[in-house]
């Protein structure tokens, strides 16, 4: 059995977040094998250097690509090379990032019942005037990469509660919010699960069609907006009680984005004790 086979069978896991992908039907998934076995030649004279990534991952940028080797293939490429040159240590460094993570408007939240990882954005916190766009985007890398650091073996999503409670003019932010999506399309793409979009102000709506239309329909269709009367009632839908956040009639306590420490993540560095 080639490593395809295995990856598309779902037997164990791979680094990076890239574990198996789930099960499909036989004659989709030997139609996968082939083009993943095609890609695999293509990505080796684009990009020589990603001869030992692992085949979930490849089929994620297959399937971003409707199955296109070439298309898939470019866009793979493309990412390992943004990948290398902004990341030469893996991902983005706390220190890097302090003044987005000492705000406190990231949050990672344990699973839902399907085993993704939540992810909780308070936008409020978020004030554009103030944003570093240089900073802005590794911290959106940072919470990415952790959570996908954070999904059990055979997971490949990730789900977003976006809370919208408080939000003002000054935390409306067209390029940020593109930013964030942009980076889901081109360099996460299959990751998104469900965008749950919580106490929508009025004023949000003339900025949403500012931003819908650089939205693909596939993730647009992701993206859930719920009536303030039925949050807890829509979110218990798809996440248990205990790992449902407090502020959501839930009983998990929030976790800080730098706080939160995922099995599939480096372990913090020592603090250094002057003697």
């Amino acid at each position: 059995m080639n490593g395809a086979t295995k990856a598309l069978e779902g037997e164990g896991g791979v680094p990076n977040g890239g574990q198996a992908v789930a099960a499909v039907a036989p004659e989709r998934r030997a139609q996968e094998v082939e083009l993943l076995k095609q890609m695999r030649v293509k990505v080796a004279k684009l990009d020589p250097a990603s001869g030992d990534v692992a085949d979930a991952d490849l089929l994620r940028f297959l399937r971003a690509r409707s199955m296109s080797v070439s298309k898939a293939s470019k866009m793979f490429a493309e990412h390992q090379k943004w990948r290398r040159e902004y990341f030469p240590l893996g991902c983005a460094q706390e220190d890097e990032i302090r003044d987005e993570l000492n705000a406190e408007k990231f949050f990672i939240q344990g699973h839902d019942k399907l085993g993704r990882p939540i992810a909780l954005v308070f936008a409020a916190k978020h004030v554009s005037s103030k944003k570093n766009v240089e900073k802005y985007k590794r911290a959106i890398t940072y919470f990415l990469d952790k959570l996908i650091a954070s999904m059990p073996p055979g997971e490949e999503k990730f789900v977003v509660i976006s809370d919208l409670k408080d939000l003002k003019y000054k935390n409306l932010d067209v390029r940020g919010l593109l930013a964030a999506f942009n980076f889901m399309q081109a360099y996460y793409p299959e990751r998104l699960g469900r965008v749950y979009t919580l106490h929508t102000p009025s004023l949000f709506w003339g900025f949403w069609k500012m931003v819908e239309p650089f939205l693909d329909d596939v993730t647009k269709a992701k993206i859930v907006f719920v009536e303030d009367d039925k949050i807890e009632e829509t979110l218990l839908r798809d996440i248990s009680k205990e790992e449902l956040p407090t502020v959501y009639g839930g009983l998990k306590a929030l976790v800080p984005l730098e706080v939160a420490q995922p099995a599939n993540w480096p372990p913090p560095k020592p603090a250094i004790v002057k003697t």
